[in-house]
Order: C-alpha cells, then structure tokens, then sequence
C-alpha cells in the first residue's frame, strides 16, 4: 500500500494516500486511522482524518518523525486483511420549502423539479469521508451528478442547526449554527452532536429519509447508529 510522508512542523505527520476522493483511497485512510486507535501507542495526541490523508499530531519527545513513518507502514500491512467493522445511520430529514432555504437555487441549476431533486437525495447512501469544520459536520461523497450545484458565491452569516445542504458533489449536515455557505436542501431535528460528541464518525455509511413537516417536530432527535457486519 503506498502513502506518502510530509512534516507538518515539528509535532505532526500527514500520511497521504494520493490525491483522488474515492471509496479505494477512503479505505486506505480509514484502515490507517483505526490501526492507530487500537494500537494506542504513547505519544500520539491527535489523529486527524481527511479525504485523502491522515494526519497524526504527536509529541517529540516520545516520537519521531521516523518512528511514525515506520509505525504507519507496519500497521497497515497488518491490518491490510482485516474485516472493518460497518456502521450505518438512518437520518430524517424534511424537504419542506420553509426549511430548504435554497430550492429555487437548486432548481434552477439543475433544471429539475423539486420532487425530483428530493428523491435523487434521499435515494442514495452515503459514506462519511471525514468530519469537519465543527464538530459534528460530516463530509458525505457520492452525491448524485444531477444535484451537484456549486456552493454560495457569497455564504451565509447564519446557517440553522440541523440544516441540510449541497456542495458540489458532497452533502451534508450543519450540526450547529454556524455561518456556510453550502446550498440549503432541508432540515433534520436530530442531534448530531451531545456533550461535545459527535454521535456520527468517519466510514460510516448514512442514509436518508423523508418526513413531512408535522413529522418534523414530532420526530425523536435520538439516532441510532447499527452495526451492519461482523469481522
């Protein structure tokens, strides 16, 4: 399995698996990151996980640059046949105009009706790439090309809580109120985030469901996240 190796300043190491966003190089990351969970080795202070690289944050005085080298390539050739363990979250979501701030946007770039753009939506599962830029934001891939729609030229100061949105071909949702610029697709009530922890992590698997808007503010804001194999 090749990777790449660059410094980050004096404490940290992107461990990077090449430069295209797809399920091969996800897999490659997501391997890595969770070898590393289990490994537990001392002096590790953060593993950060993105597209297409893992970055580890570590502490040079128990650590050294070549030791994470050699680390990394060590636990991924021994966990390279190892089963991975698959969750997958079921979420609801309302596509009410009210809530999807940007309907007529998106519409119009994709030149479909509204039930069209819902169903290509909640039609799909996804996988979640990595977490980001709050806690609890998910970076979903695979989003359908004929709802891909570039994000806000000029974003929002304020996007809502529980807000769902487009961004090319990603999708996602706004845990937080925060200010964004993604495309507004609709609304969930769930939580995604409780005691500063995000109930979703990367590699999951997501999918989601339609409600109406009654449902909306009837709906339990719990999630559940199932296992969906065994190794």
């Amino acid at each position: 399995m090749k990777f790449e190796v660059k410094p980050y300043g004096l404490d940290a190491v992107l461990i990077s698996f090449g430069s295209e966003i797809n399920l091969n190089t996800h897999a490659c990351v997501k391997r890595l990151y969770h070898a590393l969970r289990i490994y537990g080795k001392k002096g590790i202070r953060a593993l950060i996980p993105s597209y297409c690289g893992l970055t580890v944050m570590f502490e040079p005085k128990k650590l050294s640059y070549n030791d994470i080298v050699n680390l990394s390539g060590d636990l991924l050739c021994q966990s390279k046949e190892r089963k991975e363990l698959q969750y997958k979250v079921k979420i609801p979501v309302c596509y009410d105009k009210s809530f999807a701030l940007d309907w007529n946007e998106i519409t119009d770039y994709t030149g479909l009706d509204w039930e069209e753009v819902i169903g290509l939506h909640y039609s799909k599962e996804y996988v979640v790439y990595m977490l980001g830029f709050v806690p609890g934001f998910f970076y979903l891939g695979g989003l359908n090309p004929k709802i891909r729609i570039p994000r806000k030229i000029s974003p929002r100061l304020k996007i809502p809580s529980g807000a769902v949105g487009l961004a090319d071909n990603q999708t996602g949702i706004y845990p937080v109120e925060s200010p964004g610029g993604w495309q507004v697709i609709g609304s969930s009530p769930v939580e995604l985030i409780a005691n500063r922890r995000a109930f979703i992590e990367m590699g999951d698997y997501l999918e989601f469901f339609p409600i109406s808007k009654k449902e909306y503010f009837l709906c339990s804001k719990q999630i559940q996240r199932i296992l969906v194999n065994e190794s």
